[in-house]
């Protein structure tokens, strides 16, 4: 399979391959060496729920050219892997998952990647991956998601929504000192999401000043003189970016001078829905911002520019350190799935992009629980605040909780 790479910029690349492979030398180099050099490299398949280009895609190849550059993954039995990543010609809806799973397991991939996004996710469709009997490592970030999946076949390689919904309510309650506090939604994904903050500040013993829920976004205009009225220190928001401009549009016209925070900011800034005059100052939360100021971070918003000339996101960092810890997880157990498996949810920490990934300590399939809190600036570019570990707050300089002897790397 040809690599995403431009002719004109395989130099720079394997600059940056080598800076990213070194990296996180201290974890490979006892695996590199593990290779023997006369076997010919066998193929791991990686099929992808999604298209080709999109933000899981590109993380995803960028991490399968670098492990291929390095020769591939070598498995206990001496088998050495290159890996291939196999995407579908058309997106999946909700009502299409189940034969786009289909469709990858007719071509042989060995583990899947995805369903990218919340929206797709059902009891149906949780089924119908744990049905096809094999790693799913997947960035949707419902809270339900791993809970339905009583088989362990599922991984998040993102963090739940509620560990976002708790980090943005710390920011704004023990970093701001903000007590009044309204929220709104308009997309019915982001429920629990919503009810996960309110228990935060609950714990808090703060109360909501206010709660607006409008699936849809329907009337949202009509709700804002309400919010207007009350005048609260801080609004937080889930819902599409067009609803997060209308209603922060209207708020600052009125003249309310109030904190804006919104699931969505950074998605909302790129995108240019909220204009720059409304940018300055909205915070946002997820599990990962490209403004991270850890080496690793740097290093990997380097090598995905020059690979793909766009920005990377959350979901494209997730894919990233995905695929690099399924490389460990081969390398321990081979592609058995129930051996994969395994290794996955038992595997040790290791220190990725994203920050620690340490499944062990969660048990329940998710790779990773790190979330940040970040701002907008003047013109859309975002600045990380806060960083998270699960429910632990870690300094900025801090990938991850202190989890075990395993080496953290180290910039070249």
């Amino acid at each position: 399979m040809k690599p995403l790479i431009y002719s004109k910029r395989r130099k720079w690349l394997a600059v940056g391959v080598v800076l990213s492979v070194l990296l996180i030398a201290g974890l490979l180099a006892p695996l590199t060496l593990a290779a023997p050099e006369s076997q010919a490299a066998a193929v791991l398949r990686i099929g992808y729920l999604g298209m080709r280009g999109s933000q899981t895609a590109n993380g995803a190849q960028l991490a399968i050219d670098q492990i291929n550059s390095i020769g591939g993954v070598t498995a206990p039995d001496g088998t050495i892997f290159q890996l291939e990543l196999v995407t579908m010609e058309a997106e999946p809806t909700v009502d299409t998952l189940e034969q786009a799973i289909g469709t990858l397991q007719a071509q042989n991939v060995d583990v899947l990647l995805g369903p990218d996004t919340n929206a797709l996710i059902t009891p149906d469709n949780i089924q119908a991956l744990v049905n096809a009997a094999r790693p799913v490592l997947t960035p949707a970030t419902g809270d339900a998601l791993t809970d339905y999946d009583q088989d362990n076949f599922i991984f998040r390689t993102r963090a739940p929504e509620r560990v976002f919904s708790y980090a943005i309510a710390t920011y704004l309650t023990s970093d701001l000192g903000l007590t009044e506090i309204a929220v709104v939604q308009t997309e019915v994904e982001f429920t629990e999401a919503l009810m996960h903050f309110e228990t935060s500040l609950s714990n808090l013993g703060i109360t909501l000043a206010d709660k607006v829920q409008l699936p849809g976004g329907e009337a949202l205009i009509d709700e804002t003189q309400r919010l207007i009225d009350l005048d609260p220190q801080a609004v937080v928001m889930w819902g599409s970016p067009e609803d997060a401009a209308v209603l922060l549009g209207a708020l600052r016209e009125a003249g309310w001078p109030g904190v804006f925070a919104f699931r969505k900011a950074d998605e909302a800034a790129q995108t240019k829905v909220l204009p720059d005059a409304l940018a300055d100052g909205v915070l946002g939360m997820d599990s990962w911002s490209y403004s991270d100021p850890l080496d690793a971070s740097r290093i990997f918003l380097r090598d995905y520019v020059v690979a793909f000339g766009e920005l990377p996101g959350p979901q494209a960092v997730a894919a990233y350190d995905a695929l690099w810890y399924l490389r460990f997880a081969v390398t321990a157990a081979g592609i058995d799935p129930a051996a994969l498996r395994a290794a996955l949810l038992e595997g040790s920490p290791r220190t990725l992009v994203q920050g620690v990934l340490h499944p062990l300590e969660f048990g329940n399939g998710d790779l990773s629980r790190t979330g940040v809190v970040y701002e907008l600036g003047p013109r859309g570019g975002s600045t990380v605040l806060a960083r998270f570990d699960d429910i632990s707050r870690l300094q900025l300089d801090q990938a991850g909780p202190d989890v075990g002897p395993t080496p953290t790397p180290t910039a070249t």
